[in-house]
């Protein structure tokens, strides 16, 4: 199946996992694990990159105050 992508805040995800909650659960299961499986995915990906930012900052103040 062709697949594209999206970009939504974290609010409007949400929204949408709110209103598939409100199907039959057969129904909607596999998206909702799929949705919420690629979110965590990206989430975790850019709390990495943003504490290896904080790391290569805190490297370059210590090697300011040196």
């Amino acid at each position: 199946m062709e697949q594209i992508s999206i970009n939504l805040t974290i609010e409007e995800v949400n929204e949408i996992l709110e209103s598939l909650g409100k199907r039959p659960y057969i129904e909607v299961f596999e998206l909702i694990n799929k949705i919420q499986g690629q979110a965590q995915a990206q989430l975790q990906a850019q709390k990495m990159r943003q504490q290896e930012l904080n790391g290569q900052i805190n490297e370059s103040e210590i090697a300011i105050e040196r």
